[in-house]
């Protein structure tokens, strides 16, 4: 192995990394020492075998990796494989090969190398296109840094949105409790009811999101009024952005806003026949378990599974209604309503 540290210009893209060159002809090694040198590369590790290269890359001492196929203790192919599934990913790979097999060029850059050059090249191709693996290297660093932080800041607006819907939510369901008793209460039911529902129906991953639409639909069920809103509203101005917000977490689509408000005001028939959306559907299964099940303070869920059977002929889903009552409704303990 050897090494070299001569200081190149600080404008160089290369200016302070290091090349590791794995190549077991000294003549070839030496010219392309001497090319990345010139490009601007702070120094240089020379080794002739893939055990010694992989030394290098667990070490996390190079910036980028000038690799020969043809080695003597082992396939280049097999680095390329290993950096492939190890912390080694992001380090961009050069490959030269005096392998013209076209199968093993296609393989090499499927196995992440940068770039690739077949023997004889030409040392002024060599560097181009090492300086260029180091601008897309960069370019790619620099997007992922960008993409991360958009993450990070999706997910806390993403749960700062979830939070203030959950707090109007149930901000709505008790003004509503003061004009029709046991509106909060039941809110809080068909909600857990739609969760659990999900979780049944193999949706784990959208149980809670699909629980906080069922206590939004009850809202609308239970015929809020616009008067009702808006004196929430003179009382907190974000309760209607909020609220909105709800909405198109129903519906996902702000047009459809106003014509689901209407539809939330219809009957429950009528409600159960238009509402075509999985959390309003489950919604309604449950709500209308939840009417029927619980009266006078008393639980009853044969009652309820009773409910939903007669209603499975005015279009509630099958499937959902099957699925909760063998599921479900056996889970439920009668203590807890």
């Amino acid at each position: 192995m050897t090494t070299d540290g001569d200081v190149p210009p600080r404008n160089s893209p290369a200016h302070g990394l290091t090349v590791l060159i794995v190549e077991d002809d000294d003549d070839q090694a030496f010219l392309v020492r001497e090319a990345m040198s010139a490009i601007g590369f702070t120094s240089s590790i020379v080794v002739a075998t893939a055990r010694a290269a992989l030394e290098e890359l667990w070490a996390g001492t190079c910036d980028l990796v000038i690799l020969d196929l043809g080695l003597p203790d082992a396939d280049g192919m097999s680095i390329l494989e290993l950096m492939r599934h190890g912390d080694q990913l992001g380090i961009p790979v050069l490959v030269v090969t005096g392998d013209a097999n076209p199968e093993r060029r296609v393989r090499a850059l499927e196995l992440g190398a940068q770039d690739l050059l077949v023997k004889p090249f030409d040392m002024v191709e060599l560097s181009a296109r090492a300086r260029r693996a180091l601008r897309t290297h960069d370019d790619l660093e620099a997007a992922s840094v960008v993409a991360r932080t958009l993450a990070r800041e999706l997910t806390v607006l993403t749960e700062t949105v979830d939070e203030q819907t959950s707090v109007v939510i149930a901000t709505l369901l008790n003004a509503l409790e003061a004009r029709l008793p046991h509106v909060h209460a039941r809110g809080l039911r068909v909600g857990d009811f739609v969760q659990r529902l999900a979780v049944a129906f193999d949706l784990p991953e959208l149980a809670v999101q699909l629980g906080a639409a069922a206590r939004a639909h009850e809202v609308g069920m239970l015929t809020l009024s616009d008067a009702d809103v808006a004196a929430l509203e003179a009382g907190d101005p974000l309760v209607g952005d909020a609220c909105e917000r709800a909405s198109l977490l129903l519906l996902g689509d702000r047009d459809q806003v106003t014509a689901a408000a209407a539809r939330f005001r219809r009957p429950a028939q009528d409600f159960v026949r238009h509402i075509d959306r999985l959390a309003a559907r489950m919604t309604s299964v449950c709500h209308i378990f939840d009417v029927a099940a619980v009266d006078h303070g008393t639980f009853d869920p044969e009652r309820g599974a009773d409910a939903l059977l007669a209603e499975d002929a005015v279009g509630l889903d099958a499937d959902l209604i099957d699925t909760f009552i063998e599921e479900c409704v056996p889970a439920l303990n009668p203590h807890t309503f």
